[in-house]
């Protein structure tokens, strides 16, 4: 395999485990949590496990992404062409959903002591909704380039 497969195969399998994780916690933690079937140290340790593998993603994605990007377009390409708006399209998810799953997870991890996984869960809700559209969207641009 040539560094272009090995970036490609890297950058589809990080992106597949953030945004699938993403949809897994918005489908199934959260829920479960809602209903009382996670207690509260159960819930922050899933929500900090899946932050590190949020910011593992980031970190690969900008890489593996960049190497991809220069290898296949250019600056005029990317402004001019159909598969260069879906790429910076991409981009634009890509900044937007590590501070949306940030803003659900910090609701989840070290939850105060007053509050429970059920009203933790219920807070952090929408931005794991939010998070999954998002990822929804990242999946589908994907498949189109």
């Amino acid at each position: 395999m040539d560094t272009f497969g090995l970036v490609m195969v890297v950058h589809t399998i990080f992106a597949a485990a953030w945004t699938g994780g993403a949809l897994l916690i918005s489908g199934t933690i959260i829920p479960a949590a809602r209903n009382g079937l996670i207690e509260k140290n159960g819930l922050s340790l899933i929500t900090r496990r899946f932050w590190y593998l949020t910011v593992g993603s980031v970190v690969l994605l900008l890489l593996t992404g960049g190497h991809l990007a220069g290898t296949l377009y250019t600056a005029e390409s990317l402004q001019s062409t159909e598969r260069g708006h879906l790429v910076l399209s991409m981009v634009a998810l890509w900044f937007v959903l590590p501070l949306v799953l940030y803003l659900g997870s910090r609701h989840l991890t070290d939850i105060p002591p007053e509050l429970s996984a059920e009203t933790a869960a219920a807070a952090a809700r929408p931005w794991f909704i939010g998070a999954s559209a998002i990822s929804i969207a990242l999946l589908v641009i994907a498949g189109l380039l």
